[in-house]
This record gives C-alpha cells, structure tokens and sequence, in this order.
C-alpha cells in the first residue's frame, strides 16, 4: 500500500509540475501575442499620425491656394466692373449728345 501512495503522489507531483509548466507556457504565448498586437498597433499610430501631419499639410496649402485664387477673382471682378462703368459712362454720353 505504501508502494501505491509513494507511486500516486510521484504521478500527483509531476501532473502539479505539468500543470504549472503548461500555464507559463500559455502566459508566456498571450504575453507574446499581446506585445506583437502592440507592434502592429504602434506602427499603424505611427503611419495614421504621418498620414494626418500630410493632411493637415495640404489643407495649409489648398488654403493658400485658396487664398490666391479668390484674390485674382476679386481682381478680375474689380477690372469687369470697372470696364462695364466706363462702358456705361460712354454710352450715357452718347446718348445725352
């Protein structure tokens, strides 16, 4: 009987080991997993925060853009209206002769 306990607390003992190394190895690969996760995920923060710094880079630049454009409209609007008053102004003196 002594032969039988010592023989079922050797398998208990190495079934507690196992036991004990199969939940570090499945700690050991979710740590894994979980810091590759993480890689991914900086990487993609890293490229979507380049992508918004190049956005916002050409908004600035639409913006300028933008800006020169309008002023050339209201230039050439300003000539438009400017040439339809004279245009007027000469024929209002045509008609007053």
């Amino acid at each position: 009987m002594e032969k039988w306990l010592s023989f079922v607390a050797v398998i208990a003992s190495f079934v507690t080991l196992l036991g004990f190394v199969g939940i570090f190895v499945k700690l050991g690969r979710e740590k894994g997993e979980s810091d590759a996760t993480q890689k991914e995920m900086r990487r993609d923060i890293d490229s979507n925060a380049k992508d918004i710094n190049n956005l916002g880079a050409k908004v600035n630049n639409m913006e300028v853009e933008n800006a020169k454009l309008i002023t050339t409209l209201s230039n050439d609007l300003i000539w438009i209206k400017d040439s339809l008053t004279k245009i007027d102004d000469k024929l209002s003196k045509k008609e007053g002769k």
